[in-house]
Parts: structure tokens; C-alpha cells; sequence
């Protein structure tokens, strides 16, 4: 067969002659994963203790029976080798950690070469096993903690070593990648921020050099308490004073000319566009990556800075530069709209030129994945009426149909390469940030060049970890965007029609940020305010006093509006708000795009927000909730979210709550649980509710999170009980019970059933009933002590579930029955109850009770002898597993 290549170092992730394997279940990978760690053959006896320690021991060898099944499944009979009773990976495997303490090996001399020790490094593709964990596992969990912190130890000590490396050879910027790369993973290692201020100060690049002893600064009294190292303040003290000087004489970068690039158009009857200067070197940098994306290799560049640095502005004329009919997306991230799922992407999509290009037949896009887009656009779905209805599946493999939708849509626009730019992305939400990854990873070998904008010190921890996982699997260029020079002050400054003989004095106030000097230069002499929130006020301060009133609503409705959405919320006639858009327009404090206005900076409108007092800040938002409410009225849903946040601003907290709840529920259904987690918690917030706490165990437990639900119930059963609601009670009890099945707890199980059973009437909810029995049997199955009680409980729950028509609780019923008497060794007894768990699953539409009944249906007619029975029904659950 073709190389198997095993990559254990950060998500898991198999290859086979270079093509990616699907994984198989989570233990499994950590079965794998354990056995390439120790190198060494492993008794079956010690994996069951390892990976299944609460199990009895004849489930406990069923379930290792069935990893190692679906081992072989996924990765075929070659990967694991038996001997008598002990298992390995097979020693012609590749493993990437094997590799890797291979070339680590011992630290060599740090004068020695770097090619060994990048070879390393670049197989370090993060935390080992990372996303692995399980709950009942204490032994295996202390093992992976313990190898983890291991081999991060051995990465950072190569990454010290390489450092050392260049610093004797006086290549300093080499030093700064391998010093970044460690602060990524321990942000308070300070030899580390030492380097990049020397290795700064020997490139001349002072400024940054002390911004690096800032940083170290303030990380340190944020998280320890502690000042820096005397030798840091030594450092620090040669840079300041010139004792440490560059080691040669910095050349005047090209970026220091004052050639002007290209400009944007401006807005029409507003002031041209600021004059762009600099940036040869980045906007080359761009051009490199987008030869090598076009050649088949997915890239992605970070364009990274403060605000104002000019990260847009670069994207926007360097895009100006490519040829007409290149594919090219836009889009961009807002800080209010980072809890709600795929924002960024429901703006890119439903903007009108790829609704005419992608959704308006005939569409290139299959109807298959228009079904899935049309989750989160219904108006596909007016466009294309005919389409299927979207299957239903678990939430997990809703989510990644749902990815992949996105991705053909991309794919349907073509392009060698297609470029995708998106701005802000430290305020993107989490389902954006896993699609993003989804994308990458699913493109790898495409023609793509993804660029995205950012700001590091924002950068949330879902970000950081996914930047981190593209550098280490080599797809990143980072491109820091420095402030101007002095020399670049003086030609910006003079380009505006400024005093060059200010340049000076204006390039201290700004810092060299582009933006602020842009700014500064224009402002009245004597009214320059030491920073930008001052600056903007200053800006606002001169406009027209109903301009100013356009402009607070604008800030409240932010991060877009149309002109009646505007109007309404401000509370000015037509004219009147025409006239201010227009001033607001001309002045670069708002932007037109489509028929949509928008801040030109965020931060613009964070500004105007602060400035507001709490009375008019709550009257406006109330405006604008109203709005809002008119703009999508039949479709409240979409914005249930902002809703939300207006309503609660304008000290409405039962309308708040309301929405919050519905941007729940509209989260759920876009398979994003921890969004819908987030949204129930505001709703309690602002109206707590043992409902709102029930739902929030719910969308807790879709996120795997039952520690979170469980604590949900029980303040739902105590917020039932204090309003003497006794079926509700009960129902809050059997949810309790069922966060207690998978991880075969029975005697939890069966303690919060029974506290559920005085309080149930079965002819007023006969569903509870039922599912109290199928709980009860479930219990007693798992504790296998009484099954003839389990089986009484079992059979009651399966008549229930049938007299009352619950599909869905009967086959699960009979699927345990089928269990119980296998166990008995009836399996005549037991395949009929699993046809029957078959034959209710179907009329549940549940594909996944389902498939494991014909896995257990087969798995028995094989034991029965009846290989064509078994064959029958194998061949059902393969191919309902790859319909998906």
C-alpha cells in the first residue's frame, strides 16, 4: 500500500500517499497517539486500564475491539502490529514525533548549522494530541500532560539554540521569527523578548526594540506581579542611550522614497484620498505569495499592526494592481457582531454581486450545497426555490456540511489564484474562525491566497491557535507593517500640503502611525489632541449639530445601516438626514457601499459611543432596536443578536432577553452550540428563567460541555421547584440523569430518575414517562447487576414510546433491549429488537441510531452465522456513513 504518514503533533491528521485520511473516533487517535509516544509494544490489558478504566472488564474489551476495528477501517491492517497480547504501530510507519525527537536528538553546539534544527522545528505542528480529552481517563490524562509539556520544552530549547545560533553570526533578522514563534507558545519567557530587542537594535530599529521591553513590561505585572530582570533594564538602558548600536549603518529603505502608489477612488464630492507612500517592500512580499499560491500551494500572508497602521489601505492598493477579471473577496470582521456566528461570511455572500454570481440560476454552485448555504441566507432559497431540504444530521457533521458549502462557493468563482482578503480578523466569531481553518486546510493544494488583517494584541485565544497551526504547518507569511520612518514623515507630510518643517513634531505625536499623522496634519494648528479618541471628538466637535445627531445613531446601529434604518433611529425629516449623511460622507467619518453606510473605522464609532450620556445612549439604542425591527420584520431571527444587545442597552430587559434567546436558538441551528450557549447565559443575565437554564443545559451539552449542563439543570430544578411547577421538576431531573449515559455513571443516573419519579404524572406527560423507564433500564443495563429490571424498564419504555408515538425514544429503547439480551446470549432475541431499533430510527429520520443499529445487527448475524445478514446490513450503515 501507499506511505501512511501519522501527524500526532497539534490536531490530529492522517495521510496516505498524501491524501488525508478521515479520522476514526476520538479514542482511537489517542490509543494511536499513546502507542507512537512510547515506542514501544503495549499489553491490551494496560490500554483497557488506560483508556477505559470505569468500564467492566468484558465492556471495556468490547470497546477496544471496536477502536481497533475502526483503526483498521480508517487506516488499514498495515498500521498496527500484534504480538501474542501486546500492540504497536508498525516500526515502517511514519510517525511526526518520532521524527521529531529524532532530528531534536541532543541540543547541539549552538555554533554549529541550522539545518537539522529547522527540520525539527518544522515538525512541531503544535501541542501534541491537541483537542484530545476525556473525562474519566485520570491515568492517560496525566501521561498526555506530562509528554506534552515535554516535547513543548524540547521545541522551545530549539528554538533557543537556533536563536543563539544567529546571534553569533550576526544575522539579527533571523533572530526575530524563532523569538515570535516562542512567545506564541509561553508568552513570559523574557531571554525572549531580550533577543528581539537586541536583535531590533542592531537592525537600527530602535523604537521597536523598546516597544518589545514595553510589551515584556506590562505581560509581566499583568500576569506575575514581577518587574523585568536586571539584565533586561540593561538592555533597555544601552538601547536609550546609544551604548548599543546598530551593527552596521541602516540603509535607506525604498519604502522611505516618496513615490506615491496608486490611489483608491475617492468619494464622490468628498476630498481626494491621502497620498500613499512607501510600503515597495510589503506590497512585493504580496506579489511573491500570490506567484506561489497561483503555482498550487494554499498561502496565507497577516498583515499585522495597530489601528491605523495602514493594514487596509496596503490590501486595497495592492489589489488595485491586479489584472480585472482575477477573482478577489472581500470582507471584514466587526467587534459587534463577534458572538454571532459566520457574520463575516453572511456579509461577503449576501452582497449583490455574489448573490448574482453564485445564487441566481443557473448556479454553479451544485443544489446540494445552495440547501446548506440557505441555512444561514434563507433568500437562497427564493432565488433557487426548487432546492432539497437540508438533511438532518448530527450537529457535528451538520457544521462541517455546512463548511463545505462555503468552500464550494468559493471554489465556483474559480481563479488561479483566488484571493481572499478579510479585514479585522481579531473580531471574528469562532464558527468564522473554524471555517477559515476548514478552508485552508481543505485548499492546501490549491490556488488560494487568503490575506488577512489583524491586530496581535487583540487577537483572542481561538486566533492565536489557529495562526499558530498554519506557521507551524509552514502556510504563513507574516507581514508586520512598521511605522513610517522619519524620512516617510516628511514626504506624507508634504504630499498633504503640510509644513515639512513640522514633520518632525507631528511624526512624535503620531508615532509614526499614518493614520494619526494624516489626521494631525489636518487639524486646526493648536487644537491637536495627544491621541486619536481626542482627535475624533475634536473631528465631531466641528460638524453641524445634526450631523452630530446622524452620527450618534449611526455609532448605535454600527456595524452597518441602510438610509430609512438611519433615518428612523435618529429621529431627523428625510431632508435633514440626507443632508447630514452627506456631510458625514464628505468628511471620511462614514462610508458608502451598496446602499450601506458604514463607520470608515471602527473605532470612529467607539468614540461617538462614549461620548454619549447613559440617558441618550439608552434612548437611542431603543430607537434603533425599533428600527431594526421594522428593516427585518418576517425575519427577526437574522438580527435576534444586535437585538438583543439594543434592548439591553435601552434598559429593556425582558425585550433583551427575548432576543437573546432567539439569537440562541438561531445559533443551534447553524450547528454553533457555543454561540448558543453565550446567548442563553445573556438571556439569564437579564430575565433569569429555569426554562432559559434548561435550554442552556441543552446547548451545553451539544458543545460536549456536561460539567456546564449539569450545573444548568440543577438551577433549572431549583428555580422549578420554588415555583412549585412539579412536572417540571421531573423534567429537569431526567435531563440531569442523561448527561450521566455517556459517561457510564449509572448510579448518578438512576439517584436523579428517581428523584424524578414522584413528581412525574404519566397521564399528563406519558413522553416523560417513557423516557424515565428507557433512563431506568438504561441504568440498571450499564450497572449489570439486575438486568431482568433493566429489561422490565427497557420493555415498558418501548410500549410507551409506541402507544404515543415517539419514534425516536422507542428505537432507542429496543437498541438497548438488543444489547441486554446479547448479553444474555438470546441473539435470535437480540436481532429482532435491533431490526425493530432500525425500522423506528428511520421514522425518527435519526441516520445515527441508525447506523448503529445495522453496526449491531451485523456484528450479531455474524455470531448467528448469518453471513448474508450481516453483510446486508454492513453495507447499509457504509453507505449511510459516506452519504454523511
Amino acid at each position: 500500500m501507499a506511505p501512511l504518514r501519522l501527524h500526532f503533533l497539534g490536531p490530529a491528521r492522517f495521510e496516505r500517499d498524501g491524501v488525508p485520511i478521515e479520522l476514526p473516533p476520538a479514542k482511537g487517535i489517542a490509543l494511536l497517539g499513546y502507542l507512537a509516544v512510547t515506542g514501544a509494544p503495549q499489553t491490551r490489558e494496560h490500554l483497557l486500564a488506560l483508556l477505559w478504566p470505569e468500564s467492566f472488564a468484558d465492556a471495556a474489551r468490547k470497546n477496544l475491539r471496536n477502536t481497533l476495528w475502526t483503526i483498521r477501517k480508517a487506516l488499514g491492517d498495515d498500521v498496527l502490529r500484534a504480538t501474542e497480547d501486546r500492540l504497536e504501530i508498525d516500526p515502517a510507519t511514519w510517525v511526526d514525533v518520532r521524527e521529531f525527537e529524532a532530528r531534536a536528538g541532543e541540543p547541539a553546539d549552538p555554533a554549529g548549522g541550522t539545518a537539522e534544527r529547522r527540520a525539527a522545528l518544522d515538525l512541531y505542528g503544535g501541542t501534541l494530541l491537541d483537542g484530545i480529552s476525556f473525562a474519566e481517563t485520570a491515568d492517560f490524562d496525566l501521561w498526555l500532560t506530562t509528554e506534552r509539556e515535554r516535547l513543548e520544552q524540547l521545541y522551545l530549547h530549539l528554538l533557543a539554540a537556533l536563536i543563539e545560533t544567529y546571534r553569533r553570526a550576526g544575522e539579527w533578522r533571523e533572530v526575530i521569527p524563532p523569538a515570535r514563534l516562542a512567545l506564541v507558545r509561553d508568552n513570559l519567557q523574557e531571554p525572549m523578548y531580550r533577543a528581539l530587542m537586541e536583535a531590533h537594535g542592531r537592525m537600527g530599529e530602535r523604537p521597536e526594540a523598546l516597544r518589545q521591553y514595553d510589551t515584556l513590561r506590562a505581560t509581566l505585572d499583568r500576569e506575575l506581579g514581577v518587574e523585568p530582570l536586571p539584565e533586561t533594564e540593561a538592555l533597555r538602558t544601552a538601547i536609550l542611550d546609544g551604548t548599543l548600536q546598530p551593527a552596521t549603518a541602516p540603509a535607506m529603505p525604498a519604502s522611505a522614497e516618496p513615490a506615491r502608489a496608486g490611489r483608491r477612488p475617492a468619494i464622490p464630492g468628498g476630498p481626494p484620498q491621502a497620498p500613499y507612500i512607501g510600503r515597495q517592500a510589503e506590497r512585493a512580499a504580496l506579489d511573491a505569495e500570490r506567484a506561489t499560491a497561483a503555482a498550487g500551494q494554499a498561502r496565507v500572508v497577516l498583515l499585522t499592526g495597530e489601528v491605523g497602521i495602514g493594514k487596509s489601505r496596503l490590501w486595497s492598493e495592492w489589489a488595485a494592481t491586479l489584472p480585472p477579471d482575477e477573482p478577489v473577496l472581500e470582507t471584514r470582521c466587526l467587534e459587534a457582531t463577534q458572538a454571532l456566528p459566520f457574520a463575516p461570511l453572511i456579509e461577503l455572500f449576501s452582497s449583490r454581486a455574489y448573490v448574482s454570481r453564485l445564487f441566481t440560476p443557473p448556479s454553479p454552485v451544485p443544489p446540494i450545497w445552495l440547501a446548506e448555504v440557505a441555512r444561514i441566507l434563507p433568500e437562497v432559497r427564493t432565488l433557487v426555490p426548487d432546492l432539497p431540504a437540508p438533511a438532518v444530521l448530527p450537529a457535528a457533521e451538520e457544521r462541517r456540511r455546512l463548511f463545505e458549502a462555503f468552500v464550494q462557493c468559493v471554489l465556483a468563482l474559480g481563479g488561479r489564484p483566488l484571493v481572499f482578503f478579510i479585514d479585522d480578523l481579531h473580531w471574528a466569531d469562532n464558527a468564522t474562525l473554524d471555517w477559515l481553518g476548514y478552508l485552508v486546510h481543505r485548499m492546501r493544494e490549491a490556488a488560494l491566497l487568503l490575506v488577512a488583517a489583524y491586530r496581535p494584541a487583540e487577537a483572542p485565544p481561538a486566533l492565536v491557535h489557529l495562526l499558530a497551526g498554519w506557521g507551524r504547518e509552514g502556510l504563513t507569511r507574516r507581514i508586520a507593517l512598521a511605522p513610517l520612518t522619519p524620512a516617510e514623515s516628511v514626504a506624507l507630510v508634504t504630499e498633504l500640503g503640510g509644513d515639512p518643517a513640522l514633520a518632525e513634531q507631528v511624526q512624535e505625536q503620531s508615532a509614526g502611525n499614518p493614520y494619526f499623522l494624516i489626521e494631525l496634519c489636518q487639524a486646526a494648528p493648536g487644537d491637536v489632541p495627544p491621541a486619536l479618541a481626542e482627535l475624533v471628538r475634536a473631528r465631531l466637535d466641528r460638524l453641524p449639530e445634526t450631523a452630530r445627531q446622524v452620527a450618534q445613531a449611526a455609532a448605535v446601529l454600527e456595524p452597518d445601516f441602510d438610509f430609512p434604518t438611519l433615518r428612523r433611529t435618529s429621529g431627523r425629516g428625510e431632508e435633514e438626514t440626507l443632508d447630514a449623511l452627506d456631510t458625514l460622507l464628505e468628511t471620511g467619518v462614514l462610508r458608502e457601499v451598496g446602499g450601506r453606510y458604514s463607520f470608515s473605522h471602527p473605532f470612529v464609532a467607539t468614540v461617538v459611543r462614549d461620548g454619549l450620556s447613559g440617558a441618550r445612549r439608552a434612548f437611542i439604542h431603543r430607537r434603533a432596536a425599533e428600527a431594526r425591527e421594522a428593516e427585518y420584520a418576517g425575519r427577526l431571527p437574522v438580527i435576534a443578536g444586535r437585538l438583543a444587545a439594543h434592548y439591553e442597552a435601552a434598559g429593556d430587559p425582558a425585550r433583551a432577553a427575548a432576543y437573546a434567546e432567539m439569537a440562541a436558538q438561531r445559533a443551534l441551528a447553524l450547528a454553533a452550540p457555543a454561540e448558543a450557549a453565550d446567548f442563553y447565559r445573556q438571556a439569564l443575565a437579564l430575565e433569569p428563567t429555569p426554562d432559559r437554564q434548561m435550554s442552556l443545559g441543552r446547548a451545553l451539552i451539544r458543545q460536549g460541555d456536561m460539567a456546564g449542563a449539569q450545573a444548568a439543570y440543577r438551577a433549572a430544578r431549583a428555580g422549578f421547584q420554588a415555583a412549585g411547577r412539579r412536572a417540571d421538576m421531573a423534567r429537569a431531573a431526567l435531563s440531569m440523569a442523561e448527561t450521566y449515559l455517556p459517561a457510564s455513571r449509572p448510579d448518578e443516573l438512576l439517584h436523579w430518575v428517581e428523584l424524578a419519579l414522584p413528581d412525574l404524572d404519566p397521564d399528563a406527560d406519558p413522553a416523560a414517562h417513557a423516557r424515565a423507564h428507557f433512563l431506568l433500564g438504561a441504568g440498571h443495563l450499564a450497572r449489570e447487576v439486575d438486568t431482568a429490571e433493566a429489561e422490565r424498564h427497557l420493555s415498558e419504555a418501548a410500549e410507551l414510546a409506541t402507544a404515543n408515538h415517539l419514534p425516536d425514544l422507542a428505537g432507542q429503547s429496543r437498541f438497548e433491549l438488543g444489547n441486554l439480551r446479547a448479553q444474555r446470549g438470546d441473539l435470535p432475541g437480540a436481532r429482532r429488537a435491533y431490526d425493530e431499533a432500525i425500522a423506528f430510527a428511520q421514522e425518527a429520520g435519526d441516520p445515527f441510531q441508525e447506523v448503529l443499529g445495522h453496526n449491531n445487527a451485523a456484528y450479531h448475524a455474524l455470531l448467528a452465522g448469518d453471513l448474508a445478514a450481516a453483510q446486508r446490513h454492513l453495507d447499509t450503515a457504509l453507505a449511510m456513513s459516506e452519504r454523511g
